[in-house]
């Protein structure tokens, strides 16, 4: 067989109709990529920052109720898009906080005398009228409080604000469990980690990565399941219900990344779609709109992150 390079074709419709799904990975089994990876990687860590401001900062700060790290199974885990994401999101905020504790003059600036001070303590003592605006002058309403929530929701603009990470404690850790049984040996060569063959069906089956439960007490095994680019895959509604339905008893959360809004998602299947902006359930109201819009629409949501044509939707267990 001859040797292959890349992705074979770029456009991936194509490449699965003339191979077929199975035998397209099995020919890029050392060599797939992933073309997507820069809006991976951003909505990846939009996502890492909206929850560490709703939750993750509670279990993980000083005196938190999370000991561990975040433990992370990465589904179908192609060459480690989403695992390199995830790495890269805790080494750069761990890393600005070593910066602030080693350079606290970078960020504490209070103390610094102020040359103004005086100047403006003799002119608040200055009665003045208020400054002339016109009455057909809009007025913006209050900034918004939170810094990860974007006011701005018109079409094309984002819900969500940058992706920067916030400062992590310098001891939090992501222990990521990958698992892909086609291109194990392109996850290893570029993430350098191991990845077990394992396939949907396995997980379905019950099957599981070695030394899963030894991190796992009454609680998931996993905290979060991230599937990027597969799981739209699974074409049959019966095999789709069985992997989630099984899964829904492993993971608090699961985490879809596709280039589209598929596979749909029942609530029956195990799952529930999560509100990310407000962090709770979506609920019907939503989830009808949601669903009205159209497939190829950009428009990002408080229940769907949107960026560079990647879309991220998240989903709460029902079992936890």
């Amino acid at each position: 067989m001859s040797t292959v390079h890349g992705n074979l074709s770029h456009a991936m419709r194509d490449n699965y109709n003339e191979h077929g799904v199975d035998e397209y990975y099995r020919k890029v089994a050392a060599t797939y990529r992933n073309p997507f990876f820069p809006g991976i990687k951003k909505v990846i860590w939009t996502l890492m920052n909206r929850w560490w401001e709703a939750e993750g900062r509670n279990l993980y700060s000083s005196g938190g109720t999370r000991s561990c790290g975040l433990r992370v199974l990465d589904m179908a885990a192609g060459s480690g898009e989403a695992t390199l994401c995830l790495l890269e999101w805790a080494t750069a905020g761990s890393q600005s906080n070593s910066i602030s504790v080693a350079h606290p003059h970078i960020t504490n600036t209070s103390s610094a005398p102020d040359p103004l001070a005086a100047l403006r303590a003799i002119q608040s003592g200055q009665s003045s009228r208020p400054a002339f605006i016109p009455p057909n002058v809009w007025r913006s309403g209050p900034a918004s409080a939170g810094p990860t929530i974007s006011s701005r929701t018109r079409k094309g603009k984002h819900v969500f604000g940058n992706m920067d990470p916030p400062q992590l404690p310098e001891n939090f850790e992501i222990d990521i469990v990958a698992t892909d049984p086609y291109t194990s040996p392109a996850y290893r060569e570029r993430t350098s980690r191991p990845c077990h063959p394992i396939s949907f069906t396995d997980l379905a089956n019950g099957v599981l990565p070695p030394d899963s439960l030894q991190h796992s007490q009454a609680g998931p095994i996993w905290d979060v399941i991230v599937c990027s680019f597969a799981l739209h895959l699974v074409t049959s509604p019966s095999e789709l219900f069985a992997l989630l339905y099984e899964l829904s008893g492993k993971s608090r959360w699961l985490v879809i990344i596709a280039p589209h809004k598929k596979p749909e998602i029942k609530e029956t299947w195990g799952w529930s779609r999560w509100d990310i902006a407000s962090w709770t359930a979506a609920g019907e109201g939503k989830l009808y709109a949601s669903g009205k819009a159209n497939e190829e629409e950009e428009e990002e949501t408080e229940l769907e992150i949107v960026r560079d044509k990647v879309k991220l939707r998240l989903y709460r267990s029902n079992a936890f």
